[in-house]
Parts: structure tokens; C-alpha cells; sequence
């Protein structure tokens, strides 16, 4: 397994993109340009990548990054137990959507200590399948021919008054957030995790989401294509902090269809 654990508060990169890898998983990190007053980062990122499988968690904070690095120490505390159901020879995704849920709202009480809040956005990939959480506006794309043609490219919903920290949308009467597991498609798809930076900056060219399928499809691959945005999020003078984990995984098998 490989990891890469990164908190904008300890790392701003407020000079410029900067590309990580964690095996197959690209992670840019761009805290916002500091010409135009950036000074801080609350983004966060976490990923575990496997052979067959990647773990991943995208977090973007406001008020301060305390909340981003509360979440990430929570799933350092329970990765033990993750791993534990990530690495079994046949993974059930509903146990690790389980597991997930169960750590998120078993740290409510200590999240609540922290000031400001975060959006939090948590995927899991094995195989054919891929499980996500959400809880914000942190948003999730799911990339393919099939998808493409009918339109569709994001799985999740912008939720713009949900967060988790000193105020959390889990902490509710009802705890409130979403989730959900969706088959792949066959062959290739590429799957991408942004927080807002990349998405509201100057035009919001990026907000499009044909426009950021085409870019990050670009026949520089997955690295290139997110650094080249992110440099053009730099470039529009963007003063908030941007942050993308993105990998592709070939399936082999039919995706469910039609019957008639």
C-alpha cells in the first residue's frame, strides 16, 4: 500500500501548483495565489492506494484548518480497522460505507472542540465499484464515454450548508449527509475529487463540467491535465485554495444495461 497524507496548514503551497503521486492516484495542491492576498490553505487530502483499490479523503475548511486536521487524525485513529475491512480477499463496499459512517459520527463530540468547520468528501474504489460519502460542497466526478454522451458527469450534489466541526450538519436531530455506491463502467474511468477552489475562480471555466472532463482527459495524462488547471486557476488570480485526487481504473467488466 502507498499513502500520502497532506494538510495545507502545515504545507500552503501558496507558490504554485504542486503534483503528488500515491501508486495510481494524482494529487495537486494549490493553496491559492498569493499576489492576489492568499495567505493560508485549509484544504487536507488523504489517500491510501492499494493495487486493485484506493482510499481517499478531500477536505476543504473555513474559520480555520483545525476542523481539516481533526478528520484527518480521525481516520488515522480508525485506519487500522479500515484497512482491516479494505484488505480482506473480498471487500464488502456496504461494510466500508458502514465503517466510514460509523467513525465520522463517532467523532462529533471531538470535532465540535475544534473552531470552523469542513466539508468532507470520502471515496472508496475496488474493483468495479466505487463507494463515496459527503458531507459539503466538495464535489465528485465520476468520468466516461458511456456517462459523457448522456450528460452525466458528477455523482454527487454541491451541498453548500453542511459541513462537520464546531458546526455539523452530522450533530443534527437527523445527522445529515450523502452516500452512495455506483457500479463502473467498462473500460476506462476516471474518477476526480475537487474541493471549490478549482471551481470558482474568474469565469468559473472549471465549474462546467464538460469543460473540466475535457481538461482533465487531456492527452497528457492525469498528472499534466491537473497541474495545467491548476496553474490556470494560479494564472486567474485565484485566492482560495485548490485541491484534486484523481485516478483512472480499466474495467473489465459489462456495466448493467437495458433489458428490450
Amino acid at each position: 500500500m502507498q499513502d500520502f497524507v497532506w494538510s495545507g496548514r502545515a504545507d500552503p503551497c501558496l507558490a504554485g501548483p504542486r503534483i503528488h503521486a500515491a501508486g495510481q492516484v494524482a494529487i495537486g495542491l494549490c493553496g491559492g495565489n498569493a499576489r492576489m492576498g492568499a495567505s493560508k490553505n485549509e484544504d487536507a487530502a488523504l489517500v491510501w492506494a492499494g493495487k486493485d483499490w484506493v482510499f481517499a479523503v478531500i477536505l476543504d475548511a473555513h474559520a480555520s484548518s483545525e476542523s481539516a486536521d481533526a478528520v484527518l487524525e480521525l481516520f488515522e485513529t480508525g485506519k487500522a480497522e479500515l484497512l482491516a475491512l479494505i484488505e480482506r480477499p473480498e471487500p464488502s463496499l456496504l461494510d466500508v460505507q458502514g465503517a466510514v459512517t460509523r467513525l465520522l459520527l463517532g467523532g462529533v463530540d471531538r470535532l465540535a472542540r475544534v473552531r470552523g468547520e469542513t466539508a468532507c468528501l470520502v471515496c472508496f474504489q475496488r474493483g468495479g465499484y466505487l463507494m463515496w460519502l459527503s458531507i459539503g460542497d466538495n464535489q465528485l466526478y465520476l468520468l466516461h464515454p458511456e456517462l459523457r454522451r448522456l450528460g452525466q458527469f458528477t455523482l454527487t450534489v454541491r451541498n453548500y450548508f453542511e459541513w462537520v466541526g464546531e458546526r455539523s450538519s452530522l450533530a443534527l436531530e437527523v445527522p445529515c449527509f450523502s452516500t452512495g455506491i455506483r457500479q463502473l463502467r467498462q473500460g476506462i474511468n476516471t474518477i476526480a475529487m475537487v474541493t471549490d477552489g478549482l471551481l470558482e475562480v474568474g469565469d468559473r471555466p472549471f465549474e462546467d463540467p464538460a469543460r473540466l472532463s475535457r481538461e482533465l482527459l487531456s492527452p497528457v495524462g492525469l498528472s499534466g491535465s491537473i497541474a495545467a488547471m491548476l496553474a490556470e486557476v494560479h494564472r486567474l488570480g485565484g485566492a482560495d485554495s485548490s485541491t484534486v485526487i484523481a485516478w483512472q481504473v480499466d474495467n473489465p467488466v459489462p456495466g448493467l444495461m437495458p433489458s428490450g
